[in-house]
């Protein structure tokens, strides 16, 4: 720096220069970070004496600046004794000493002495500025550098009396996912899983901007690993702009329970029936820039992100891809399961053969013999309970997760019927009530004898319609593991004409059912019901603000299975998001209460009779939307 750069924009606070110069001077155009121009003055908090040493290229002069902070710190507590229409000194008015000393014109750069440290510095204090410091870049930049810089660390302490602080590039990695983007074409990568795979997709820009993003997942054994190597933690998915950490992620927090979660990834881990993946399993780094993400803006407080429409899409779009990552590692565990289980099957037969094989040559063999295949057979046996035992074990274990998981999806379409029921109940007892009360006050009338007789008919249909919805809600608590012949047009009848016929009715929604009388599916009721429960209830939302309102069901039936199409004219869903429906927490109706747990519900349930969803062509169109679900016939 020269002098003018320390008068004008070292010792004055809130300068714009960064600002409006985003880049340092050649030869070195690096990205400048901080543009509040108050950062420098948080060498305060290290001591209270600075002494700035700096040296222009090709200059022997060495400008050097004296801060003494304490001075500072005094004239502050002098300041607030005196009274208000009391002249007062200005921080600006007090003079720092400079003066030049001689230095070689082959050296250039800027030196920063802290003296009267505010507290010592111990191996543990060192030991943590190094592994920090070591976040301060990601270990897989986008782009090298053609002048980096290195942090050295120099002490006392036998550890760090001269070394280099470098990123922790991560070997040990279970698995590492790298997304990018295209900007001339307009495309973000994103991650799909899809029957058994992971894969990269290409989607349109999000609301958040084109964005890099670097997963490693690490199981237990490599978590064990990294441990050991670095002695830290795996401490979750930070966010870097232009090369440098984001202040947010900046700030040391000694206790991890205490760690804010900025980008809401513990929070997902209410439930555990999903496997979900948490800051403990995952580092990351998601590398935005000022140019592609200008709305990604950090708060004044340095506690987290301005809320706004482009920080909620990072949060979502990191989560999303998170998401994928569980649902692939869910089936490579359900995978695994099944060779185990298939192996531990093979493993039984195989002692059942070898004990008949050695019963037959027992009989032919010496008594010496004999006494030896006996002891044989003896622990044969044995092995063979060992076996059994871990098969039926492992059988209980696996029933126990799925009920598990069936109990929270019944209680998540408890929760969505529930509340249309709710409203269910309170129309039809106003109907019932409206009726007593006319019974009561005119009671007996010979006269309105007639009257009398409409009256008990609708308050019976009423009680009847109410005691349809109780028993609906009641097969949530029973078993969803027993089939029935399901006549699924009469089931879809059902909910759009006695459970749902309240709502339809006020929302103004006409429903049509193209379904021939004669279909019979071999399925839990409760699944099926579930199914189209999830899906009424997400149309109705997405017809809230239509004037026309109509939702259909469909089928068609080939040898080996049943294709049905579920459409409605709705608000429909964009082309950006059709990828991300299913996923779990995802919605575009939060407005009108969807949190995001329906669609996922629903290809959830489909998965599990072996069959397929998917969105297509809306047969409604120019908006709305149309699901296709492919079910085989159980025979």
């Amino acid at each position: 720096m020269q002098f003018s750069d320390i008068k004008n924009k070292w010792m004055v606070i809130g300068t714009s220069s960064k600002r409006r110069e985003r880049l340092s001077p050649l030869p070195h155009k690096r990205k400048v970070a901080g543009k509040k121009g108050i950062g420098r003055f948080a060498v305060d908090k290290l001591g209270d004496k600075l002494v700035l040493k700096t040296q222009k290229k090709n200059s022997s002069d060495i400008l050097c600046l004296e801060t003494d902070w304490s001075y500072y710190s005094k004239l502050e507590d002098s300041q607030l004794k005196l009274n208000f229409e009391d002249e007062k000194p200005f921080f600006t008015d007090v003079e720092n000493k400079y003066w030049y000393d001689n230095g070689d014109k082959e050296v250039q750069g800027t030196t920063l002495e802290i003296s009267q440290v505010n507290e010592i510095w111990t191996e543990n204090d060192i030991n943590r500025a190094f592994k920090e410091l070591s976040k301060l870049v990601p270990p897989n930049p986008s782009k090298t550098n053609a002048y980096p810089f290195n942090i050295t660390i120099k002490s006392p302490y036998k550890d760090f009396d001269n070394v280099k602080v470098k990123t922790q590039l991560i070997d040990f990695a279970t698995k590492k996912v790298e997304l990018t983007f295209d900007k001339k074409k307009g495309v973000q990568e994103i991650l799909q899983y899809k029957k058994g795979s992971l894969n990269k997709i290409k989607v349109p820009e999000r609301p958040c901007g084109f964005l890099k993003l670097t997963l490693y997942y690490f199981d237990q054994p490599a978590k064990s690993k990294y441990k050991k190597h670095f002695n830290s933690e795996i401490d979750g998915i930070k966010i870097y702009r232009d090369g440098i950490i984001t202040t947010p992620f900046a700030e040391y927090v000694a206790d991890r329970n205490k760690q804010k979660d900025i980008l809401g990834i513990d929070k997902r881990r209410w439930s555990g029936f999903f496997e979900r993946l948490s800051t403990r399993d995952l580092l990351g780094y998601v590398e935005i820039t000022d140019e592609n993400n200008p709305d990604i803006v950090e708060s004044t407080n340095r506690q987290g992100f301005v809320e706004n429409e482009a920080w909620e899409e990072l949060r979502r779009f990191i989560i999303e891809q998170i998401v994928q990552l569980e649902s692939f590692f869910k089936n490579a565990k359900n995978v695994e399961r099944t060779k185990t289980k298939s192996g531990l099957g093979a493993a039984n037969q195989d002692l059942k053969i070898l004990k008949r094989e050695i019963a037959s040559v027992k009989k032919e063999a010496s008594p010496k013999v004999q006494e030896k295949l006996r002891s044989i057979e003896a622990n044969l046996g044995k092995i063979q309970g060992s076996v059994t035992k871990s098969i039926n074990d492992y059988s209980k274990l696996e029933k126990e997760s799925k009920q598990q998981e069936n109990l929270f999806m019944s209680l998540v379409s408890l929760q969505t019927y529930a509340a249309m029921f709710s409203h269910m109940t309170k129309h039809t007892l106003g109907h019932i009530l409206t009726g007593a009360e006319y019974f009561y006050n005119n009671y007996p009338n010979p006269n309105l004898e007639d009257r009398f007789i409409s009256i008990s008919k609708s308050i019976y249909k009423k009680m009847l319609k109410l005691r349809k919805g109780v028993d609906f809600m009641l097969k949530y608590a029973k078993s969803d593991t027993e089939l029935e012949e399901i006549n699924l047009k009469e089931l879809i009848v059902n909910l759009f004409d006695n459970i749902y016929v309240d709502r339809l009715n006020e929302e103004g929604i006409r429903t049509i059912v193209e379904i021939k009388d004669n279909l019979i599916l071999n399925y839990n009721r409760k699944a099926i019901e579930d199914i189209f429960d999830n899906l009424i209830s997400n149309s109705i939302k997405a017809l809230k603000n239509n004037n026309e309102k109509i939702i259909k069901c469909s089928s068609l039936t080939s040898i080996d299975e049943v294709t049905i199409l579920f459409s409605d004219n709705g608000i429909g869903i964009k082309e950006k998001d059709k990828h991300r429906i299913f996923d779990i927490f995802y919605t575009d109706t939060a407005e009108e209460g969807g949190a995001g747990m329906g669609l996922y519900m629903v290809k959830t349930r489909v998965e599990a009779m072996q069959g397929n969803i998917e969105v297509i062509d809306n047969e409604f169109n120019p908006t709305g939307a149309t699901f296709k679900i492919t079910l085989p016939f159980k025979k």
